[in-house]
């Protein structure tokens, strides 16, 4: 096992002040500390970890997001990812005229609208310039862990790689449970990224050294820190896959993890469980209660994700220690859960997620429905207050993690067997030649947003649709 580094260091918090919280997220590529090293990264306000994001249900967050990609330290090697090139590619033109530097803003999860200066993936912040985002978040919104990170189509895969993503949690029910209130709670925002000896971030893109089991594997940018707990204590964990394309499956030596929420939806019971299988893009949040006194490893579990096993790789160590407490009751019901499984359904609609030989990532073409992306076309038309079911097929041998914007959905069936009532989310798992049915209500918001793989290079090659919502 990897020597263990210093206590977890967990990421500065931003909170609103009497329903507001005003903030600047400045994105620069530069020399910051990561894993124990010195290293040149993509980063927002200059840390990794990034600031997390701390907000109630109906705050205003408002973002000024300045672009300073462009303004980069001397010395980058010609294979950086970090140095500014058209984009070119599926859903773009030659009159676009996007930069690998340009880039904005997704607030992953969170409903809000998906039009204007809000959730608008469609916007482009251009590198040198600085853009007003302003999120009024419903105030019966879902508490819980969210996040924020670029969305600027051709160029996510390498700046998320690269470092930039920050947590956002929204106070609230949940918080106020019994065995969850005053439970201390610690933020694990996983990471992955392989540097050149040299410290610089390699092209995930192009650079065939890219291999999957030799990323460092961080938590908050440090590589297997130490997080102490005394026996008998309870901790609730709130756990980020910040990755571009890393799958988890968690596991903590000796001890069972408690789940009492996904994607920032509290489940209606609590799921004890020994591993929890962890897609980019997707979060949990676990109750652990320690055992007896001694050292125990949080660790990702050998995984089959398609072309590739993923190892068994050490992600923090907990360290038992201390006087022992008496441990608390853990919560059994939670929050009551809208079961969509009995609702009437006004449209059904089939995806399927596909993609095409060279595997090379340079070559490779990946569709939906046969379709690259468009971001002029309108693949999917729905109308507010209605509820759809839609069947999202695999066409593949690797896993996708299909993700959609602004409205989350209940997964009701896997490879048709229904599946049981437990909680809403906006990420899952589509498992090879296999598909989910999943029903969802559009509520609130028209305007157009997007669905796609969250393994960020399939999204950025094509593996991505639209939504146009109508009133």
């Amino acid at each position: 096992m990897a020597a263990a580094a210093a206590e977890l260091v967990e990421p500065e918090v931003r909170t609103s002040r009497d329903g507001l919280l005003d903030t600047t997220l400045t994105c620069r590529v530069e020399p910051v500390p990561v894993a124990g090293r010195t290293a040149t990264v993509s980063v927002y306000e200059g840390s990794f970890p990034w600031p997390t994001l701390r907000v109630r249900p109906g705050d205003t967050l408002r973002v000024n997001l300045l672009n300073q990609l462009d303004d980069l330290p001397t010395g980058l090697p010609q294979s950086s990812p970090f140095l500014c090139h058209v984009v070119t590619g599926p859903g773009h033109s030659a009159s676009d005229h996007v930069s690998s530097c340009d880039t904005n803003l997704h607030v992953h999860g969170l409903h809000v609208s998906p039009s204007d200066n809000s959730d608008n993936i469609f916007l482009t912040v251009r590198a040198g310039e600085s853009f007003q985002y302003e999120y009024r978040i419903p105030a019966a919104h879902p508490a819980g862990l969210y996040w924020y990170h670029p969305h600027q189509h051709g160029t996510v895969t390498n700046q998320v790689f690269g470092g930039m993503a920050g947590p956002i949690i929204i106070e609230g029910d949940i918080d106020n449970l019994p065995g969850v209130a005053g439970v201390p709670e610690r933020l694990l925002v996983l990471q992955a990224t392989q540097l050149s000896p040299d410290g610089n971030v390699i092209d995930i893109t192009t650079d065939a050294r890219s291999q999957q089991k030799s990323y460092l594997r961080l938590v908050n940018g440090q590589l297997n820190p130490t997080m102490t707990i005394r026996p008998g204590e309870t901790q609730r964990w709130r756990i980020l896959n910040a990755t571009a394309n890393v799958t988890y499956l968690l596991h903590l030596d000796g001890h069972q993890l408690h789940q009492i929420a996904k994607d920032g939806n509290t489940l209606n019971e609590t799921w004890t469980r020994d591993a929890i299988n962890l897609a980019p893009g997707e979060r949990v949040e676990v109750l652990v209660q320690a055992g007896s006194a001694g050292t125990y490893t949080f660790r990702t579990l050998p995984i089959a994700t398609g072309f590739t096993t993923q190892a068994d790789a050490t992600l923090a160590s907990l360290v038992v220690d201390g006087d022992a407490m008496t441990p608390q009751p853990l919560p059994t019901a939670l929050l009551p859960v809208e079961d969509l499984s009995t609702a009437v359904i006004d449209e059904h609609r089939r995806f399927t997620f596909q993609f095409g030989t060279p595997i090379n990532p340079p070559e490779t073409r990946f569709w939906i429905n046969s379709k690259q992306f468009d971001g002029e076309r309108d693949d999917a038309v729905v109308r507010l207050n209605t509820t759809e079911e839609w069947v999202i097929r695999n066409a593949s041998s690797s896993w996708h993690p299909f993700h959609i914007h602004i409205n989350d959905y209940q997964v009701v069936a896997v490879n048709g067997q229904p599946v049981p009532v437990r909680y809403h989310e906006d990420t899952t798992g589509l498992p090879p030649f296999g598909e989910i049915t999943m029903r969802t209500r559009f509520r609130d918001f028209p305007g157009r947003w997007v669905f796609h793989c969250h393994i960020l290079l399939h999204e950025d090659h094509g593996m991505m649709g639209t939504v146009r919502a109508l009133a």
